[in-house]
């Protein structure tokens, strides 16, 4: 599974803590929320879009179910892997 390119792991967010799918998944991350964000049944694994805001889930930035879905592109050329250029 490839994340989103959109998603945010880089903004501090208040009471919010950035964890893994691990050990199934380990490299799904997600924010986890603490209890003043979910009193009241709001959701506590959640994804931080640039985009769209908050998403009140994990694993459609990552398999390509939601609609604005866009993957990050893969670091690896052929030059990288030992083909030649």
């Amino acid at each position: 599974m490839r994340p989103c390119k959109n998603l945010d792991y880089e903004s501090e967010f208040v009471d919010c803590t950035i964890k893994n799918c691990a050990p199934r998944f380990p490299d799904v991350r997600y924010w986890e929320r603490e209890e003043r964000w979910t009193r009241g049944g709001y959701p506590q694994k959640v994804q931080f879009c640039k985009e769209r805001g908050r998403i009140n889930a994990i694993f459609p930035c990552y398999d390509g179910s939601m609609g604005c879905y866009e993957p990050v592109e893969s670091a690896v050329s052929a030059t990288e892997d030992g083909g030649e250029s």
